[in-house]
């Protein structure tokens, strides 16, 4: 609806549902600066959504109650518990994380569920169903309606259509469209996110203030994949494809790639490689995890497999960063635990060509190691930039207040 000037009215029950899901609780007066409308238009709209139960009061604590108890006259207001619930699942190699929370991002629970590497798409995904709707049981009764869910499998995959599109997991989760799937089975809205470009947004919501402006996080696992949050958002590109590092080329004339191409970083820094070296270096059938330890320990033919692909890395990373200029990379992945073995490698090839823009104030780090709460939490902050979730708030309690214009 517009007004009669043509302009789009401002302070609308949907722009400040939108408003505290993106922003978290905000003041009266700060919706009415951020939406650039009037205090009392603000006034009129969340006396609407208080009648409506979808926004309260910010819980009181000791610093903001008044000497008698009751909420200062300026309290903050945040969106309700029971404007709805939303939820989480969230593929890894070998588990599955599934969660439920707020629509403000609160997270109500969570559940690991450990599964084979080899466990195809349709498996992971009926055990994942399985478990959420154990979850939903278990909220008191009447619970608030599941608005939508978040889902980061660990595969390439469309995040707009749910078309599994390739990559080194991708046979199997082959035959599925992995939004379809959710969708009918929860009845619920689904945004996707691919494993590597959630991990990086997880990465970011654990790191303390000042926040890097331009993050990567790098993954250097069974598949090597890079995920960017660029001023707090996720970089997806135009399919959800951004991002597969493994298979930038560093050398023209090296090995075929699964892919088809030749000198992919995949074949130099990825597990699969570097364990088949390490096992034939020392004779032995090693696990990752064993092949992690001879290097720690300091073992030189286990130690320069490691270095290697540490340096191929740094090679590949070098035009990822004369293109993105990020001032913080973190690595992560199984192959993280190797620390400075793959890490100083990693910097030594990365910086000795490094352009001095971005050269001179670029850190790289570990990445942390996350609970599985955090990584649901991740879910369901990603899952509230996304401005349909503030129409199904409004909708399942009244649709004549969603007005999206």
């Amino acid at each position: 609806m517009a007004t009669r000037r043509g302009i789009p009215p401002r302070g609308t029950p949907f722009e400040v549902v939108r408003t505290l899901l993106e922003e978290g609780g905000m003041h009266r007066a700060e919706l009415a600066r951020h939406l650039q409308t009037s205090r009392a238009t603000i006034t009129n709209t969340i006396t609407t959504l208080l009648e409506q139960g979808l926004v309260e009061p910010e819980t009181l604590t000791s610093d903001t109650a008044t000497g008698d108890g009751k909420a200062p006259l300026k309290e903050k207001l945040v969106l309700a518990r029971r404007a709805g619930i939303i939820g989480a699942a969230i593929h890894q190699d070998d588990s599955t994380i599934v969660g439920l929370g707020e629509v403000d991002g609160r997270v109500i629970s969570t559940r690991a569920l450990p599964c084979s590497p080899d466990a195809t798409g349709p498996e992971r995904i009926s055990t994942a169903l399985t478990a959420l709707r154990e979850l939903l049981d278990e909220l008191p009764a009447p619970h608030p309606p599941l608005h939508g869910l978040h889902v980061a499998p660990n595969t390439l995959v469309n995040r707009y259509t749910g078309e599994v599109l390739g990559g080194a997991t991708s046979t199997r989760w082959s035959k599925v469209n992995i939004r379809d799937e959710y969708e009918e089975g929860l009845g619920t809205a689904v945004v996707l996110e691919n494993l590597a470009r959630h991990a990086a947004y997880a990465q970011y919501g654990a790191l303390e203030s000042p926040l890097p402006r331009n993050l990567l996080h790098v993954s250097l696992s069974f598949g090597v994949a890079l995920g960017q949050v660029l001023d707090g958002r996720i970089i997806s590109g135009a399919h959800g494809g951004a991002g597969e590092l493994g298979h930038v080329s560093i050398d023209s004339n090296g090995p075929i790639c699964r892919c088809s191409h030749r000198g992919c970083l995949f074949n130099y820094a990825g597990a699969d490689n570097v364990l088949e070296e390490s096992r034939i270096v020392t004779g032995t059938a090693l696990s990752l995890d064993e092949a992690i330890d001879l290097a720690l320990a300091g073992d030189d033919r286990v130690v320069s497999i490691f270095s290697r692909a540490g340096a191929a890395v740094g090679m590949a990373l070098n035009p990822v960063c004369n293109l993105l200029d990020p001032d913080l990379i973190l690595i992560g992945g199984r192959l993280a635990r190797a620390g400075d073995v793959i890490l100083d490698p990693l910097r030594d090839a990365l910086f000795r060509s490094a352009l001095p823009l971005f050269g001179r104030d670029l850190r790289i780090e570990p990445a942390a190691t996350l609970t599985d709460q955090a990584l649901v939490h991740a879910s369901l902050r990603a899952l509230r930039l996304d401005v349909d979730l503030a129409a199904a708030v409004l909708a399942a309690h009244d649709p004549a207040t969603v007005d999206a214009s």
